[in-house]
Parts: structure tokens; C-alpha cells; sequence
């Protein structure tokens, strides 16, 4: 975008948000107390780094879902601050060695299709990274993190581990904020997943885990859909099993 029009949308995104702020303003009869202290709390919240994730916890599926990223195929749902380039898992295993001591294995299956026509993606690159069974996700390493591909019928296999649910904003500002509401900062146990064809990106999204507490409260404003839910049981040994299938939106995509 060329910097005058830049600024144009820059001008029109203030102008329309304060006016929509001077609504709250006037219904809510909001104090300047009340103002100030909303102004300290975004100084502590910027000193904290934590402002694109307060964004993404309120904005971000209404954003994904005004730009047209929810009109097609599987529904997008949120990156999420932890992706990374990830190695690639030609067996499925998001971990090296026995299945970590301790957390219940995973094993989850599908097919990946295009939406339009049905059809199997071959070879379709799909990427996954996630929180393990203590809500936990590895922020330096590789474990339960990794790349894999569709066969020739579409089909993956993903072994892992059952992830957890996790708060992870207990000592910055947004639980400040949350506990002030009396609201939980809690996220429903979920995997991560990018689909790419070809080295294009078309899809990223999250796959929620039906064992988690709070689907129904999920603290992402919009994130949990029962489309996104993948019905888990129990394989007989202490593990899951699961099946999630993935529709891309590929007419019009331009594909290297």
C-alpha cells in the first residue's frame, strides 16, 4: 500500500474507532476516572508486550472473518504467538522417542480434500505445533512440533500426546484485566495446524480437543466452533483417538 492511502485508511480506522468509543463513552456514562485508569492499564499492558495478544483475544476472529477468511473450506482460527519453522516428521511423530511419560498419546487421522470438487490435496504440507498434556509448549525446541504430508488419497496420521488446557496470562495484564471482570484466562486444549500446497499457505486454523472444560468459555473471543471440535475416545490403553478432515479453499489459489 502506497503511503498516502496509508494514511487514508490510518485516518478512517481512528476516526470510525474513536466515534464508536464516544458511543461506549455516552451510554455507559464512562468517568474520567474510569478513562484514566483505562489509560494506565494500556501503559502497563505496552510495557508488558502483551498488546497484539489483547487484540487477538478480542479482535482477532472478527478480523479473520470480516476479510473473507471464514467464507470457505475448513474455518481459519488464529496463529497464535508460538509458531516457528518446524522440522519435518516423515512418520507423523510430533516427539522423538517413547511417548512422553505421563501424557495420554494421540493418535489423530483425516483426509484433506478441496473444498469445491471434493478431491484429494496429494502431498499437502500440513504443519503442527501444540501445548502437551501439562498445558505446556516447547518455546526453544521441537517437541510436539512438525511437518508432515497428505498421501496420495489425502490421508495423514498424526501421532502426539493430548494436549491440555492452559492460562498463561496469570501475572500480565490481561489476567489482570480478566480477573477484574471475573472472567478466567483460560484456553481450551487445542492443536495448531497450517495447510500449504506447493509452499502456499491456505490455511491456518486450531483443532479443539472435545476432553477439554472450557470449549463453552474459551477466553479467545469467537476461536472455539464445534467445526473446529474433534470428537476424542478412548483406544482401550490409556490413549485417544480422533478424526479431524481438512477442506482447502483452492480455486483461485496461485500455487508455485
Amino acid at each position: 500500500m502506497d503511503q498516502p492511502r496509508g494514511r487514508q485508511r490510518l485516518e478512517a480506522i481512528w476516526a470510525l474507532s474513536v466515534e464508536k468509543m464516544k458511543e461506549v463513552v455516552r451510554e455507559l456514562q464512562v468517568t474520567q476516572d474510569e478513562l484514566h485508569a483505562a489509560g494506565d492499564f494500556f501503559n502497563r499492558l505496552g510495557q508488558s508486550g502483551m498488546c497484539r495478544s489483547l487484540f487477538d483475544v478480542a479482535l482477532g476472529m472478527t478480523s479473520v472473518e470480516a476479510t473473507g477468511g471464514a467464507d470457505r473450506g475448513t474455518r481459519p482460527c488464529l496463529e497464535g504467538p508460538y509458531h516457528a519453522r518446524h522440522p519435518d516428521r516423515a512418520e507423523g511423530r510430533l516427539f522423538d522417542g517413547p511417548s512422553p511419560e505421563g501424557m495420554p498419546p494421540l493418535l489423530l487421522t483425516g483426509r484433506v480434500t478441496c473444498d469445491d470438487t471434493g478431491q484429494p490435496v496429494a502431498n499437502a504440507e500440513l504443519d503442527f505445533w501444540q501445548a502437551d498434556s501439562n498445558g505446556l509448549y516447547d518455546r526453544k525446541g521441537d517437541h510436539l512440533r512438525g511437518r508432515l504430508r497428505t498421501d496420495a488419497q489425502g490421508r495423514y496420521a498424526l501421532h502426539t500426546v493430548l494436549p491440555n488446557d492452559y492460562s498463561e496470562h496469570d501475572h500480565d495484564p490481561i489476567g489482570e484485566l480478566f480477573r477484574a471482570m471475573g472472567r478466567h484466562n483460560t484456553r481450551a486444549a487445542h492443536i495448531h495446524l497450517k495447510a500449504s500446497v506447493e509452499g502456499q499457505v491456505l490455511l491456518t486454523t486450531q483443532i479443539f480437543m472435545s476432553t477439554s472444560r472450557f470449549l463453552d468459555s474459551d477466553y479467545v473471543e469467537g476461536a472455539v466452533t464445534e467445526e473446529l471440535t474433534v470428537g476424542l475416545e478412548q483406544d482401550g490403553a490409556g490413549g485417544y483417538v480422533g478424526r479431524f478432515d481438512v477442506q482447502l479453499a483452492m480455486a483461485g489459489a496461485v500455487v508455485a
